[in-house]
């Protein structure tokens, strides 16, 4: 065995350089690859940490895009089942240009009860009531600004008024539901609005509810949109995972999309390394014919050049996927691809995945040429050109 190996690893070096280059497409590929394999099993992350969280999300039932009336939360919360809810108005924004945005969600003190998994602090709900520019950020987006608690942060809007606010960083967010939050104060949200001239309607993009158990879902979700059935704003209420996964689908089938880059990046990698073990093998035809004519069978020649390429493509997935796993174990945000929420993570499964596919890719594209040697007759070996 060992002897086995020193070979495959003195057949490496017999023309470093291609094989080098062959290594680092293939790391490249794999890194690729990894990549992007983690955007689909991150929405699935997103959606199904969503499942248990016990809350409801109502939009506009005629136009799901228009606002709703905030104060609809004064009868939504003496309904049976309903633990606690909040009306949310987003705030889609800029940092220092067009190519930093941040997703600002204004609300109220209820934040806390509806979202206990934001896990706000004590201390951290203290210094929202005490100032009013503070906000709450989500921890990825903490770390792809490099801001920290204290800072002082001027985010202007996308919108045609252009309305900039400040804020006072006072908190980190710990969720891994919503790690690109950037949570403010929703009366100084409004109070901005009014201040631009804009309309000072007590508007709210949605209004979330957490219900008492899982039971009470279903029965209050009808409860709620019997209540304001004729109204001015009709309601349609969802449970969260539906509602995120409603607002994947809308941006588009990213999983398709995902999946066929992934052939593409596969394909092209059994390509390349084809090439390059063809060269491979055409430079070790004489030393195949040398083995079998010493007494080596065809399926020990076959394992040995097998795991040449093996090694290659070890080496290569080793090098592409590590790094992956090491820049985005911890996640990082995606902005539009998932609506703000969530974010991508590279987990130890992909890493694995994008592992075998570089180790299996590799082998493939040894088939055909080593099939080729290892049956040619020691005799005309010398004269055969794989």
């Amino acid at each position: 065995m060992f002897n086995s190996i020193k070979l495959i690893e003195r057949n490496m070096r017999r023309n470093l350089r291609r094989t080098i280059l062959t290594i680092l497409t293939i790391a490249l590929a794999t890194f690729i690859y990894t990549v992007l394999v983690s955007v689909p099993a991150s929405m699935d992350r997103v959606v199904k940490d969503a499942s248990g969280t016990l809350r409801l999300i109502i939009n506009n039932k005629t136009a799901p895009w228009e606002d709703l009336p905030a104060r609809y939360c004064d009868d939504i919360n003496k309904m049976p089942g309903v633990a606690a809810c909040v009306a949310i108005t987003g705030w889609p924004a800029t940092w220092r240009d067009p190519s930093e945005p941040v997703f600002g969600v204004g609300a109220g003190p209820e934040i806390g009860d509806v979202f206990p998994d934001y896990a706000l602090t004590a201390e951290q709900r203290a210094a929202t009531f005490r100032e009013k520019r503070s906000a709450v950020v989500g921890e990825i987006l903490m770390h792809k600004y490099g801001w920290k608690v204290g800072d002082t942060v001027t985010l202007r809007s996308t919108d045609a008024d252009h309305m900039e606010m400040t804020f006072l960083i006072t908190g980190t967010m710990k969720s891994k539901r919503y790690p690109n939050t950037f949570l403010m104060r929703r009366d100084y949200l409004m109070a901005a609005r009014k201040a631009h001239g804009l309309p000072d309607e007590d508007i709210a993009w949605n209004i979330i509810v957490r219900a008492i158990s899982n039971d009470a879902m279903a029965p209050l979700a009808k409860m709620i949109d019997d209540h304001f059935a004729n109204s001015d704003a009709e309601t349609r209420t969802m449970t969260e995972s539906d509602a995120l996964s409603s607002g994947l689908s809308a941006i588009g089938n990213i999983r398709a999309i995902v999946f066929a880059l992934c052939l593409v990046v596969l394909l092209t990698v059994l390509l390349i390394a084809a090439n390059s073990t063809v060269m491979m093998v055409r430079e070790q035809i004489s030393d195949v014919a040398v083995m079998r004519a010493l007494g080596f069978s065809r399926s020990v020649v076959a394992v040995l050049l097998f795991g040449e390429c093996g090694a290659i493509g070890l080496l290569g997935g080793i090098i592409g996927a590590v790094p992956a796993l090491w820049l985005f174990s911890g996640g990082i945000t995606l902005g539009a691809a998932l609506g703000g929420n969530g974010a991508l993570w590279v987990t130890p499964a992909q890493t694995v995945n994008a592992l075998t596919a570089a180790l299996v890719v590799s082998i493939l594209s040894g088939v055909v040429p080593i099939i080729e040697a290892v049956r040619l007759p020691p005799a005309l070996a010398f004269r055969k050109v794989v």
